[in-house]
């Protein structure tokens, strides 16, 4: 025989708590960085290549050093880190303008300098993300901005291995229409991040195809670590904190007797 709470009683629920979402992002840590990666892939296409009052700086810059400072500002308790996340940040964005006011072949190699600087920081940001989120015992909302902001991260650095390949060699990718203006702006082209992105997601619109066997080497492995990481990694992720509030909500008990 089962004895049920009354009715009378109030339900256990977990109460709203509309200042709860301020509040991670005022503690979070990989919250800034997620939300940093979704304005540069919303923001840059639109206004990334618009400069600001012909100074030689772009609004796809501004984009990038916000990125670099929730970066930083991630791993500002550890020294270490927070000192490499700076350096390579800070020298990839000095390198990258410097190649501005240089010509032709010039510019193209301080351009490859500036991407593989922006390479290498995105790949330490992804090493140092990935051992923190899949060592903690208790996941919460911001790991999961964590592994989030991974997955967004593995498409920046793909999008920047792109760039370099497009400037090495224009004929790796086959693209129907360049842009009105070129691409001035710090971080990957905004076409190869656009590429990037639909290639990890496993899109594929095809109106930009790879042309070189490394290209299409490069896709194929992204789009293999991106399926990867997300339906395996992310969701074994999702699933232990679902199952920790499930353990730590309390629920209306059911008494059972003989």
């Amino acid at each position: 025989m089962a004895f049920f709470r009354p009715k009378s009683d109030p339900p256990h629920a977990t109460p709203l708590n509309p200042m709860g979402f301020l509040r991670l992002f005022i503690g979070g840590r990989y919250i800034w960085i997620m939300s940093g990666l979704f304005l540069m892939l919303i923001i840059g296409p639109l206004v990334g290549r618009f400069e600001l009052v012909s100074s030689h700086i772009y609004i796809g810059d501004l984009v990038i050093g916000l990125l670099l400072l929730a970066a930083v500002r991630a791993f500002i308790a550890n020294r270490i880190h927070f000192i490499v996340c700076l350096c390579l940040g800070a020298v990839a964005i000095i390198v990258g303008v410097s190649g501005r006011f240089l010509p032709g072949e010039a510019h193209s190699t301080i351009v490859t300098i500036a991407l593989v600087l922006d390479t290498l920081l995105l790949t330490y940001l992804i090493l140092l993300i990935c051992a923190d989120i899949f060592s903690t015992r208790e996941v919460d909302v911001d790991t999961i901005c964590g592994s989030i902001s991974v997955y967004l991260l593995i498409s920046g650095v793909f999008a920047s291995i792109y760039t370099i390949l497009v400037t090495l060699d224009p004929a790796a990718f086959d693209i129907p229409g360049p842009p009105t203006d070129p691409d001035f702006s710090l971080g990957p082209d905004r076409l190869m991040a656009y590429f990037s992105l639909i290639t990890i997601t496993t899109v594929g619109y095809g109106d930009i195809t790879p042309q070189s066997e490394l290209a299409r080497s490069l896709s194929n492995l992204e789009a293999l670590i991106g399926q990867v990481f997300l339906t395996v990694l992310v969701a074994r992720l999702v699933g232990r904190h679902l199952s920790g509030v499930g353990t730590r909500t309390p629920h209306p008990v059911e008494e059972s007797g003989l």
